[in-house]
């Protein structure tokens, strides 16, 4: 009845009359979306928002971040790329930049989910990286550059040859040519720059630098920090019996002025310029917990709050399948298919680099469905 009444208005209805229905049934239409872009300006990936919304959790927070006009502050960097795993760059499926730091910009949240499961695959399988630790260790490395990151395409094709055990806090030059060992052969302890005092001591004394035999240096008949007196005239009756005691010698004008004599002439040092000051002080050496103060001539533990960050890293994920961080995490079958620690383990490091939010489940679970079915995997998921 209903295909008879549209057959008969079609051959009533003149041409004109057809032509304004169609343009008004295209103006009520929803305009289709813009595909999406990298904008370098603001790091971010043009859909970020709407992508957010519906792949991210709680979704009280996705749906604020999608409504603010502004960036919120709880929006990690790796949101606005709908990254939420921060995977580094490797012309993954779905890629369209990336940021100065190399994380991949992916065009959906999808992508992004797809690319963090097929890495982890290639993590368990072809690296043998089966712990939270030995996981942790190469996907977000120590910064002082202990472990190499798999951002390029060198990378997905096999595994990465292995890299120099390097002692933590040392360079591949060793400490001999670092610019803390040359900052520490050039100053004293404290910062003090080291200055040449000539001595003259009893053999086997030491004199420190600061001591007032240092200040004396050259000058034997002067009192460190005042003036010479002279001394009394000796009555005539006691002429001759002692000795004439020599006049001071008078300060030459080669002579330095030193601030034990005149502090005003500290004012007259020249002041080093601020970026003389933050050189040196990036030279020096680093404080962490168990490091004493009072040795400051041993290497400084520059990598411990990387080690603590991933260790507590590793434990997020063991403890999110109830193992251990040296455990084997049962991501994969021999045979390459996913297994039902894997979403656990994806929700837990989504959670660690978003920091306030983390993937939604079923984003999760729909990246493990692709995973099962993709080339690579001979067996589906089992229990």
């Amino acid at each position: 009845m209903l295909l008879t009444a549209l057959i008969v208005l079609t051959t009533l209805l003149p041409r004109a009359g057809l032509d304004g229905v169609e343009r008004r049934l295209d103006a009520l239409r929803p305009a289709p979306a813009p595909a999406p872009a990298y904008e370098a300006q603001g790091r971010a990936v043009s859909n970020w928002r709407p992508e957010a919304e519906s792949s991210l959790r709680p979704y009280a927070l996705a749906l604020t971040a999608r409504l603010s006009a502004s960036d919120p502050a709880f929006v990690a960097r790796c949101v606005k790329l709908n990254n939420y795993w921060c995977i580094k760059r490797a012309r993954w499926s779905g890629e369209i930049g990336g940021d100065a730091e190399g994380h991949t910009a992916f065009r959906s949240a999808a992508d992004g989910a797809d690319a963090a499961a097929n890495l982890l695959r290639r993590y368990y399988q072809a690296y043998g990286r089966r712990s939270a630790l030995a996981i942790v260790r190469r996907w977000a490395p120590a910064a002082c550059g202990i472990a190499p990151v798999v951002a390029s395409s060198a990378a997905r094709t096999g595994p990465a040859a292995p890299s120099p055990a390097v002692a933590p806090g040392l360079t591949t030059h060793g400490l001999g040519k670092t610019l803390r060992a040359r900052f520490l052969a050039r100053h004293l302890r404290g910062g003090a720059p080291r200055r040449a005092v000539a001595v003259r001591s009893k053999p086997g004394l030491r004199v420190q630098p600061w001591s007032p035999l240092a200040r004396m240096a050259g000058r034997p008949g002067a009192r460190p920090g005042g003036r010479a007196i002279a001394a009394p005239p000796l009555p005539a009756i006691a002429t001759g019996i002692a000795e004439a005691r020599p006049a001071p010698r008078a300060a030459t004008s080669h002579v330095p002025i030193r601030g034990a004599d005149n502090p005003a002439a500290l004012l007259d040092r020249r002041t080093p310029s601020p970026e003389q000051l933050v050189a040196e002080s990036a030279t020096l050496p680093l404080l962490a917990p168990g490091f004493s103060l009072t040795d400051l001539k041993a290497p400084a533990p520059i990598c411990a709050g990387d080690s603590v960050r991933i260790d507590n890293y590793a434990a997020r994920i063991a403890r999110s399948v109830g193992l251990k961080p040296t455990d084997d995490l049962k991501l994969f079958s021999t045979e390459g298919a996913p297994l039902p620690n894997l979403a656990a383990v994806m929700l837990a490091m989504s959670a660690v680099e978003l920091g306030t939010m983390r993937a939604a489940p079923d984003l999760v679970d729909a990246a493990i469905a692709r995973l099962a079915t993709a080339p690579g995997t001979t067996a589906q998921a089992g229990p």
